[in-house]
């Protein structure tokens, strides 16, 4: 006989009594009208999410950044445009123009140099100098130097600067990795050339070393007769020559068996690509001009 606890009832008629009350309490939020609860559009507070946003969100860079036209002009190339350094009351025009031609040369070489250090690397400075100096510009291995008030013409900025990269590809660019060093080339007086540098390979074509042409060498085996002053001039005036005017390059190379292998060497070099092919003539069989930064 089972227990009554309260009211007569026992504990088996508890639970049923607690079990009803619970099926009528569920169906009773289930079957409530909610059209007796009244409900509002505004859900969302898109004013104080969108504070949250402004809050947390990373800005875009603001015109202010880029507000010169040559920030502008560097924008993007930060990398090439760090190494330029303007001296000598340089106007706003000319950095203008030469840098502008300079991103140019870099850009194309940086892009298409198949062999060496990038000349991104290889190259530390570039000077633009507003003041005449003792040439119209020089490089070493990491540095180019241009002097505008020494140039003929404006347009010959371009080949000057050609020319210029000609000696930092060579000289910086192109570096072999073995220990010995060949003795026959130096760097201003410095033996530095290691013997399995790829310049070696195309200064052997003309000389047996940085001061003596080979005796079967002839005028037509040059870029130009300045190119015939010494192996680093003579890779400069032919890598000038082939990123500017390859068309001319090629006309020459039927006269030379040697000037086709420079040729040859300059367009692997760059994967068979040039800034540009030129439109400067051969003015006679065996012709070669004094130098080629002035052939535009």
């Amino acid at each position: 006989m089972e227990k009554k606890i309260w009211l007569n009832l026992t504990i088996y008629d508890f639970r049923k009594l607690f079990g009803a009350s619970v099926i009528i309490f569920l169906m009773l939020i289930l079957t409530a009208k909610k059209v007796d609860i009244p409900t509002t559009m505004i859900q969302v507070d898109y004013l104080k999410e969108e504070q949250k946003e402004k809050n947390t969100e990373h800005p875009s860079p603001t015109i202010e950044l880029i507000s010169s036209p040559l920030d502008r002009l560097c924008n993007g190339q930060e990398t090439f445009c760090k190494k330029v350094i303007y001296t000598g009351g340089v106007n706003f025009d000319d950095k203008m123009r030469y840098t502008s031609e300079y991103l140019s040369i870099i850009g194309f070489i940086e892009k298409h140099l198949m062999k060496g250090t990038p000349v991104s690397v290889a190259l530390k400075s570039y000077i633009i100098n507003g003041e005449p100096g003792k040439r119209r510009g020089g490089a070493t291995a990491e540095r180019i130097r241009i002097n505008l008030a020494s140039l003929g013409a404006p347009e010959e900025y371009w080949g000057v600067s050609s020319h210029e990269f000609g000696h930092v590809v060579d000289l910086g660019a192109l570096r072999g990795l073995s220990k010995y060093k060949d003795q026959n080339y130096t760097e201003f007086g410095k033996v530095k050339f290691s013997v399995d540098d790829s310049s070696l390979e195309y200064y052997r074509l003309s000389w047996d070393s940085e001061s003596i042409r080979k005796e079967t060498s002839e005028e037509k085996d040059f870029c130009s007769r300045y190119g015939m002053t010494n192996p680093f001039e003579d890779f400069a005036e032919c890598h000038n020559l082939y990123l500017n005017n390859r068309q001319l390059f090629k006309t020459m190379t039927n006269e030379s068996w040697i000037l086709r292998q420079k040729y040859l060497f300059l367009a692997n070099l760059f994967d068979n690509q040039v800034i540009q092919e030129g439109k400067s003539p051969l003015l006679y069989a065996g012709w070669r001009p004094w130098d080629t930064t002035v052939l535009y």
